[in-house]
């Protein structure tokens, strides 16, 4: 998950960013050392301790964490240049990946450097292979199941079920699950994701409800019974059912929206070779099993196993089934996302 990204918060480059580029990349060639991005928290224990070692034994190589946000790849990689990047492996999320992808800073990945290419499925799949989905957390509605009587199937429950009135948790758009969210009623509401206008009318009425900036205020919520329906991913739905919430989560007829892990190899990296046994490492078989053990996340190689009880969990979503998963067209909406905000701000909020 991210929060969305401004013209402002863009064009921020953080002292660390500064730092980063002042460090020689030579010396992390001649150690054939790779920097990846990572995000904090669980993930980075998840990657320190359960796959950097694997890695490292299995190449020789070493590997180095850039920890942050998503959206600070912007900044880190835009203050380095296109030829002299301090990141080798940027993993963000598609709405960042394709700003960064459009100022020309991803070489495009190759089946005979990352050859488990051939065992994703065509959700992970780019044009030209520019990147690959590491994994993916498909995204439906999220409700109590104590106090949600009426069955969900449809993202146009919101407005039509009486019950759900006024207890509806909704992120603001300057999230991205906020601003898919907007794409997918103009899809729903408008014909297409680009029918914005249908979209914020439709939102509209649905007020008053409560708005939310981030994934663990909606799970805090929901778990408190503060609201009873929202969108959320089916990884966070799992983990509260695992800690006994009367929770459960609704794929939607109408397709799942996905928050998205994108593996890019940056065009200068000096160790492209590392770098890309990077990718075909995290999109392995084994490492994909482990991300679907820990996080509950859905795999994106189609040759994972997955437990058998984690298999009997209808919202844990894999296999086939990602192809009822939505992909936006994110080159199209991030051109209107500033205009969006703030229609959102001055509409919505």
């Amino acid at each position: 998950m991210i929060n969305a990204i401004t013209r402002r918060t863009m064009l921020k480059a953080s002292a660390a960013s500064a730092a980063l580029v002042a460090a020689p990349a030579i010396s992390r060639a001649q150690s054939r050392t790779i920097t990846v991005t990572s995000y904090g928290g669980a993930y980075e224990k998840f990657f320190r301790e359960e796959l950097i070692p694997i890695f490292e034994k299995e190449t020789g190589g070493k590997v180095a964490l850039q920890i942050g946000p998503a959206k600070d790849s912007i900044p880190l990689l835009r203050a380095a240049g296109v030829e002299n990047p301090t990141i080798d492996v940027c993993l963000t999320n598609e709405v960042i990946a394709n700003i960064l992808r459009g100022e020309g800073y991803f070489t495009p990945l190759t089946h005979e450097k990352v050859p488990n290419l051939a065992d994703v499925v065509p959700l992970a799949r780019y044009d030209n292979d520019v990147a690959v989905l590491g994994w993916v957390q498909p995204i439906g509605l999220a409700f109590r199941t104590d106090q949600v009587k009426d069955p969900l199937t449809s993202w146009t429950d919101l407005w039509s079920s009486s019950e759900l009135k006024g207890k509806i948790g909704m992120y603001n758009i300057t999230n991205s699950l906020g601003f898919m969210f907007v794409l997918m009623m103009s899809r729903i509401y408008g014909g297409s994701e680009y029918q914005t206008d249908a979209a914020f009318r439709q939102i509209a009425k649905l007020r008053p409800f409560n708005q939310l900036d981030f994934s663990g205020a909606m799970e805090v919520q929901l778990s408190r019974g503060e609201v009873i329906v929202g969108p959320l991913d089916f990884a966070a739905v799992i983990r509260l059912q695992k800690r006994g919430v009367p929770i459960d989560g609704a794929v939607m007829k109408e397709g799942m929206m996905m928050f998205d892990q994108v593996l890019n190899v940056t065009k200068g990296s000096k160790n492209k070779d590392l770098a890309f046994q990077w990718v075909n490492f995290i999109i392995s078989p084994a490492v994909q099993q482990k991300l679907v053990n820990g996080f509950y996340a859905s795999p994106t190689n189609r040759k994972t196993e997955i437990a058998p009880d984690l298999t009997k969990i209808p919202i844990m979503i894999h296999g086939d089934r990602l192809n009822e998963v939505v992909r936006f067209d994110w080159s199209a909406a991030n051109k209107n996302r500033d205009m969006l905000v703030e229609r959102w701000n001055r509409e919505i909020t």
